[in-house]
């Protein structure tokens, strides 16, 4: 035989042995069911109960909120009662008032400062920090807007929205 003969031969017999061995490869492998089993979502939720009031620094009555004009130093104060839908395990939330809800003139927005304070019963929520042990239960809010001081003129004759004015329960990282 010749040298090309040999050779082409060869390259044969390697390209049938590569071309076998190229779609199998011996591996073992097993697995095995792990006892489980459904996991569900919890909820968290407020649900407004009572109409919310207003009420000014000396505790009087606002009847409409809109026809309200603030000074400086004065201090609304805002009532709700809301129902807490909390459930999960190792929930917790903090419930706060949301500035960001407050929609208005910069300067008069940026001189308003806000506390929010929350009761169950008799009972002040430090905090304000909702857990699944409070589900069901009625939260007293009350969130006191105060109009700082300010220096000169400033924020006089302009106005704030509280139109979409919310109290926000918000799930702690």
């Amino acid at each position: 035989m010749n040298k090309q003969t040999k050779g082409a031969i060869a390259a044969g017999a390697a390209a049938l042995l590569l071309a076998g061995g190229a779609g199998t490869m011996a591996a073992w492998n097993d697995s095995e069911t792990i006892g489980g089993g459904a996991v569900q979502s919890g909820t968290l939720s407020l649900s407004a109960g009572d109409a919310a009031g207003w009420k000014d620094s000396d505790g009087d009555t606002i009847e409409n909120i809109s026809q309200f004009l603030a000074v400086p130093g004065d201090v609304l104060t805002y009532s709700q009662s809301f129902t807490i839908g909390a459930q999960g395990d190792n929930l917790s939330a903090t419930l706060t008032a949301d500035a960001s809800s407050i929609e208005g003139d910069g300067a008069l927005k940026d001189a308003l400062v806000l506390e929010t304070s929350a009761k169950i019963g008799d009972v002040d929520l430090a905090g304000g920090t909702i857990t699944s042990a409070n589900n069901g239960e009625i939260v007293d809010v009350e969130v006191k807007i105060t109009f700082n001081d300010v220096t000169g003129n400033v924020a006089q004759g302009e106005s704030v929205d509280l139109t979409d004015f919310s109290v926000t329960l918000q799930q702690d990282a």
